[in-house]
């Protein structure tokens, strides 16, 4: 392992003395040995790691770095930077971490690694939700735990006629959205309490008396005795209270039945990004336990065609 390290170290050296009079090295030579490196340590999809780590270290747009990396250079600091966030891939912190921030969407989030980081399916949940209300003329909305701000920003930067009141537990989560808001200019129809939800307190006191036409969440639904077989990515650098859903994965989807049945006005939507194994399980739970109070009007499939979506509607 030293002698190709150091192999290496000298080819790079070399590389530096022939290249812009020692100050810069081509991509391609830095890029030596990293590809197998991240494969032994367990990454999948090694060349879009990898381009996604060089657009930051270059400062660039991603798509407008070429596949082949061909004829970029780093210069020593960027080297440097670029061998110390692929070290911290090998060690499986999340991509978006390394980089610090992550597109949503049509929007760029800050990151950060307590927050809970938004997945691909997220953007196809809050697609249909927009899809759902772009026509209508004015939306009051909540979200139950925003996290970065992922959803609800990028319903505000879609739809100009929707505003949105966001609740979230952690703190570091509340700072981070309300921080992502500025950064959007979205801050004026937007607003984030730092709250934790229990039963028979659904709501901060400042907005206990508030109805919405539109309640978003994406509860943590993950079964707490499913932990085992999560990436290590979640498990080490995740916040993992952001995942816990409880023993069926639903104990924090109950707690936003009950908040929809006392905050939404009549006819208002709660939509939910859900387990795979859940929306059969909240029809079942709606017809049971709300008759009267809130009606189960659909469940809708990810890109994976799994059943993760589902629509609710106050009565």
């Amino acid at each position: 392992m030293l002698r190709n390290l150091s192999l290496r170290s000298l080819r790079i050296t070399r590389a530096l003395t022939h290249c812009n009079y020692a100050t810069n090295v081509p991509v391609t030579t830095a890029l030596e040995g990293w590809p197998a490196k991240l494969k032994a340590a367990g990454i999948e999809d090694t060349e879009f790691n990898i381009k996604c780590i060089v657009s930051h270290v270059l400062n660039r747009k991603f798509n407008t770095v070429p596949d082949s990396l061909a004829q970029l250079n780093f210069n020593p600091t960027q080297l440097a930077d670029f061998e110390r966030f692929l070290e911290a891939r090998c060690a499986r912190m999340p991509l978006q971490h390394i980089i610090g921030e992550w597109d949503f969407m049509d929007i760029t989030l800050k990151t950060a690694p307590t927050v809970f980081i938004p997945r691909p399916e997220t953007e196809e949940f809050v697609r249909l939700v927009i899809e759902n209300y772009k026509d209508a003329k004015h939306v009051n909305m909540l979200e139950v735990g925003c996290g970065s701000g992922a959803m609800s920003l990028s319903m505000l930067h879609t739809l100009p006629q929707v505003v949105s009141t966001a609740i979230e537990r952690s703190k570091a989560a509340t700072v981070l959205a309300a921080e992502n808001a500025k950064l959007l200019g979205l801050e004026g129809r937007f607003s984030v309490h730092n709250h934790t939800m229990e039963e028979d307190k659904y709501m901060p006191e400042e907005l206990k008396d508030q109805k919405y036409d539109l309640i978003i969440s994406n509860p943590p639904y993950v079964k707490t005795d499913e932990f085992q077989y999560l990436h290590p990515e979640v498990v080490v650098y995740e916040n993992l209270n952001a995942l816990d859903g409880g023993s069926d994965g639903l104990r924090v989807a109950r707690l936003v039945f009950e908040l929809a049945c006392c905050h939404l006005h009549p006819g208002g939507q709660l939509w939910l990004e859900l387990g795979n194994e859940h929306p059969p399980l909240v029809k079942t739970i709606m017809n049971l336990k709300y008759e009267g109070r809130l009606k189960f009007l659909s469940s809708y499939y990810d890109q994976y065609k799994r059943e993760r979506f589902v629509q609710i509607e106050r009565v």
